[in-house]
């Protein structure tokens, strides 16, 4: 078995997830998993979202008490179930 390498784990974690891309109609999409640093989201049409760019995803978040949660991210990964995204902080641009 290989070792997870990743930077935070992840948790199966299955919750609606509003999506808004580009200039789009927002979406409401489920995910497959999360972790601190991202969300797995599934999506029929990963291919339509393009890998590098930023969405916003707005949650409630189980693993805080289901607080209302609005997060930038960017796409990281794309898969034949969806899209992996990873959160960024706009400081960090």
């Amino acid at each position: 078995m290989s070792k997870n390498l990743r930077k935070y784990p992840r948790e199966d974690i299955h919750i609606e997830v509003t999506l808004d891309f580009l200039d789009e109609d927002p979406r409401t999409v489920i995910t497959r998993d999360a972790s601190v640093g991202g969300l797995f989201l599934r999506l029929s049409n990963s291919e339509h979202y393009t890998m590098g760019e930023m969405v916003t995803v707005n949650y409630k978040d189980p693993r805080e008490d289901f607080e209302d949660t609005t997060k930038d991210a960017i796409i990281v990964r794309h898969t034949d179930e969806g899209i992996a995204i990873a959160f960024i902080e706009m400081e960090e641009f």
